[in-house]
Formats: C-alpha cells, sequence, structure tokens
C-alpha cells in the first residue's frame, strides 16, 4: 500500500523543472513575438507610409528646427530670472544678518597690499635687507605670496641664533664642558674599574 501511494504523487523534483521550463518558454515566447512584432511595424511604417504622412513628418521637422532656437531662449531666462531671484535673496539675508564688507581684505592680512601679517618678524639684520630684495623679485616672478618671504625670513633669524649659540658653546674650554657635564676623572677610572 505504501508504494501505491507514492505512485499516485509525482516527485517534487520533477514538478520544479517541469514548472522552471514552462516558465522560461513563455518568456522565450514573448520576447519571439516582442522583436517579431518590432519588425514588421518599423518596416510597415516606412514602406506604406502615404505621401499625406511623409509631408506631416518633413513639416514637423522643419517646424522644430526652426522654433528650437526660440525654446532655448525662453528655458534660459527662465534659469536667469531664477538665479536672480537666488542672488537678491541672498543679499537679502546678508543685509539682514548685518554682514558688511571687510574693511581689510584676506590678501591684505598677509601682507599683499597694507598691514602686517599677524606674528610678522622685523629684522634689521643687514644681510636679510640685502637678500629681501632677491625675495621680493622671486616671489612676484613665482607668483608666491609676499608672506612666504617672511616666513624665510623667520627661518634664516633662527638659524643665527643656532649658529650664535654654537658659537658660545665652542668657546668653552674642555675643562669647562667636564664641568658641566659633570664629569670627573676619578668617575672615570671607576667606570673602567
Amino acid at each position: 500500500m505504501a508504494q501505491n501511494a507514492q505512485n499516485e504523487q509525482p516527485d517534487l523534483g520533477d514538478k520544479a523543472v517541469e514548472a522552471a521550463t514552462d516558465f522560461f518558454n513563455q518568456i522565450y515566447s514573448l520576447i519571439e513575438t516582442v522583436i517579431k512584432r518590432f519588425w514588421k511595424n518599423s518596416w510597415a511604417s516606412f514602406a506604406e507610409m502615404s505621401g499625406k504622412r511623409w509631408t506631416k513628418v518633413i513639416l514637423s521637422v522643419v517646424f522644430y528646427l526652426l522654433v528650437r532656437p526660440y525654446i532655448e531662449k525662453f528655458f534660459k531666462w527662465m534659469h536667469d530670472r531664477d538665479r536672480a531671484k537666488e542672488k537678491a535673496k541672498k543679499e537679502e539675508e546678508r543685509a539682514a544678518f548685518g554682514k558688511k564688507k571687510p574693511k581689510m581684505s584676506a590678501n591684505a592680512l598677509r601682507g599683499g597690499e597694507t598691514g602686517k601679517v599677524l606674528g610678522e618678524v622685523e629684522d634689521s639684520d643687514e644681510d636679510l635687507e640685502a637678500e629681501e630684495g632677491e625675495e621680493d623679485v622671486l616671489a612676484a616672478a613665482s607668483g608666491v605670496p609676499e608672506w612666504h618671504g617672511m616666513a624665510r625670513k623667520r627661518q634664516k633669524k633662527y638659524i643665527k641664533n643656532l649658529q650664535k649659540q654654537g658659537q658660545k658653546a665652542e668657546k668653552l674650554s674642555e675643562e669647562q664642558i667636564m664641568e658641566l657635564l659633570d664629569w670627573s676623572d676619578d668617575e672615570v677610572a671607576k667606570k673602567d674599574a
């Protein structure tokens, strides 16, 4: 009896294969129908076209070519009008918040027009003044802002200060250095032993 029950119910795998095959056959037939109809209708629309229809198509194309510049001008006018509204709105917002134009531009703050850069170092060294003219020429030729030259001045001043400190160190005698380092011959002998 158990075998009769199995024979009456088909296998689920066979049902799935059958359903998938049917699904893909329907998709294939739909695609085939669409391609056939497209080809047949597109060919018929040109082959069986009357003189009246050709005249309508040609007149439509000519009309579009004549009207297109005016259509473009209309859309440009709309775009410009919207931009003008946005600009006016932004100006109103700026006026409402009380934003005024700055008294000094950012380039002026950097040392371009007037004023000094924050933290600018004034040098009275003759070497720096002699090289300053060369840096200005280089800065103007390369398009690098003038404040870049000020950074070079600061760097040169820092290097000079280091050199002065190095000269002070060279003037110390060997005894003074040993004294500063707190070394003595007794300590060296203890370490050797």
